[in-house]
């Protein structure tokens, strides 16, 4: 049977080329990895994104917080990369994503003083100290995709599961997890790769099947 099989065009990347172009993508999109309140983030820029401070009751202007995500390394079926946590697993049409998560707050003028990540050492603001932990984040997602028809379209990452690697006590672990899940789903929501980035504009793909993913490929399958 022929590359296309019973279609008339296919289109795929090897998880190396994808790897390039969402290193790409987040070289110039930064903001999509990194967040922050003002005192770590002052204005939204094309490299971070601002946001406002945690309100509670006590803490006058909020809890000054950041959260920054290294560039995601995506692993398609077949696992290649090295192994996954044994909490996870892929199977064909899925893939593995491996990044490093900076969480940060600000502490009060009292609290001994860390790395701040962000440069910012409270920029702005009332005279606080960071307080930040860097985390290894495992995760497993699968593609979706938007047709648009005419031969445009793209095509997301869904994040299905994470797992943290020895945090304890193992309530501490879950808690982490689901925020990180939450907050990671969030910051890849808006990262899309268009159809013509994977036909690098040599032809129209009116999609008929696809994406697929195996043998560590992403693959499209359609007509011109």
């Amino acid at each position: 049977m022929s590359l296309t099989e019973a279609e008339h065009v296919f289109a795929g990347i090897h998880e190396d080329g994808l790897n390039d172009l969402l290193r790409a993508f987040f070289a110039a999109r930064g903001h999509y990895l990194r967040y922050g309140s003002p005192a770590f983030v002052a204005t939204t820029t094309a490299s971070e994104t601002t946001m406002s401070p945690i309100l509670f009751p006590g803490v006058p202007g909020g809890i000054e917080w950041a959260v920054a995500f290294s560039p995601p390394r995506i692993d398609l079926f077949k696992q290649t990369d090295p192994a996954l946590p044994p909490e996870l697993s892929i199977g064909a049409n899925q893939f593995s994503l491996r990044t490093a998560a900076t969480l940060c707050i600000a502490c009060d003028e009292r609290e001994r003083p860390q790395d701040d990540p962000f440069g910012t050492h409270g920029q702005g603001g009332p005279k606080v100290h960071p307080a930040c932990t860097e985390l290894t984040v495992w995760a497993t997602g699968h593609l979706n995709v938007r047709n648009f028809g005419g031969g445009s379209g793209d095509i997301g990452f869904a994040i299905d599961a994470v797992e943290i690697v020895d945090i304890t006590p193992n309530s501490l672990e879950s808690m982490l997890e689901c925020l990180i899940l939450m907050i990671l789903r969030g910051a890849l929501s808006g990262v899309r790769l268009p159809f013509t980035a994977l036909r690098a504009g040599a032809f129209d793909l009116l999609l008929t099947r696809g994406p697929e993913i195996n043998d560590d490929r992403m693959k499209l399958y359609g007509t011109t």
